[in-house]
C-alpha cells in the first residue's frame, strides 16, 4: 500500500510540474506577447512584426494613419526611424473570452539622442492555432 501511495505521489508531482498542464493567466500570456514585441522592435526588422499580428490586424501607432492587415503592419514598422529602442513597462490584462485578452500598459521608447518617450500601449490579443497574436494595437504618448 505504501508503494502505491509513493507511486501516486510521484505521478501527481510530475503531472503538476508538467509544462503542458501549467496554464498561465492573462497577465502572463500578455506579458509574453509584449516581450516578443519588444524583442522584435529592438531587432529593427519590420518583416518580423508580421508574425506577431493577425492577418487582419489594425494598428494605430505613433502616426495619425490607421494601418490594417499584414501589409499595413509591415508598412508601419518599415517607416520607423532606425535606432529607437523599446522597453515594455507595467501592464494589466484581462481575459474577455477563452481566446481573447485585452492588455493595457506602458512602454518607453529611447531615441538615438537618449530622449525617453513614455507611451501607453493597448493590445487586443487573440489565440490562433495555440499562439497569442495581436489583433488590435493602439499606442499613444503619455500626456504631460
Amino acid at each position: 500500500m505504501q508503494k502505491l501511495f509513493a507511486v501516486l505521489a510521484i505521478v501527481i508531482v510530475v503531472a503538476l510540474s508538467s509544462p503542458q498542464l501549467a496554464k498561465a493567466g492573462p497577465n502572463e500570456d500578455a506579458a509574453a506577447v509584449r516581450a516578443q514585441w519588444e524583442e522584435v522592435y529592438n531587432s529593427g526588422d519590420a518583416d518580423k512584426f508580421v508574425a506577431l499580428y493577425t492577418k487582419d490586424a489594425t494598428l494605430f501607432g505613433s502616426t495619425a494613419q490607421l494601418f490594417t492587415g499584414s501589409d499595413g503592419v509591415r508598412a508601419y514598422y518599415s517607416k520607423l526611424p532606425p535606432g529607437i529602442k523599446a522597453k515594455m513597462g507595467d501592464q494589466q490584462a484581462i481575459a474577455v473570452g477563452s481566446n481573447v485578452l485585452l492588455s493595457s500598459g506602458f512602454a518607453s521608447f529611447t531615441l538615438k539622442d537618449g530622449t525617453v518617450v513614455p507611451y501607453r500601449l493597448t493590445l487586443a490579443l487573440v489565440q490562433v492555432g495555440g499562439h497569442w497574436l495581436i489583433a488590435q494595437h493602439h499606442g499613444s504618448p503619455v500626456p504631460k
